[in-house]
């Protein structure tokens, strides 16, 4: 019986290890307008009619852990490239933006995007964890300070 419950724990233990980040990890995150975030040079770039600014926004440990987790528990490395619909009524949108998330980790590279302007209710379907990943990231980033303070682009797309 002793034997069964240090082999639990050992299992346990290196389920644990898997979800912990690795020192590889970073991300890009774009917007497909005007903004941008890529986690390895903690460079928040900005888009604006005569200019582009990039500031720096740093990351805590729990906030790359909660994204990292959140790849791991979405199957990101999984999906495919684009999302983008087989069949069905596709419905075509302008403007359209193509929200994208680059993830390196454990050596892999991972190149995911959705077209916000050329999609079907099946398509979002499928996108949904990629969605929710994006928005989630995006809700980490725009409670930064740094990024509150920046102003807001004068691009608008119509």
């Amino acid at each position: 019986m002793l034997l069964c419950l240090f082999g639990f724990n050992d299992e346990k233990k290196s389920l644990m290890i898997q979800q912990e980040v690795p020192p590889d990890f970073n991300f890009t995150i774009d917007s497909g307008g005007n903004d941008s975030y890529n986690s390895e040079y903690n460079s928040f770039y900005r888009k604006y009619l005569n200019e582009n600014k990039t500031i720096k926004v740093e990351l805590t440990k729990g906030e790359k852990e909660k994204i990292y987790s959140f790849i791991v528990k979405s199957n990101f490395f999984k999906m495919p490239v684009k999302f983008q619909p087989k069949a069905g009524i596709i419905i075509v949108k302008d403007p359209n933006f193509t929200e994208s998330i680059v993830v390196y980790a454990n050596g892999k590279k991972k190149w995911v995007s959705y077209n916000t302007g050329y999609t079907n209710d099946l398509n979002d379907k499928k996108a949904k964890p990629f969605l929710e990943l994006y928005e989630m990231i995006w809700d980490i980033l725009y409670k930064k300070k740094e990024i509150i303070e920046l102003p807001e682009s004068n691009i608008y797309y119509e």
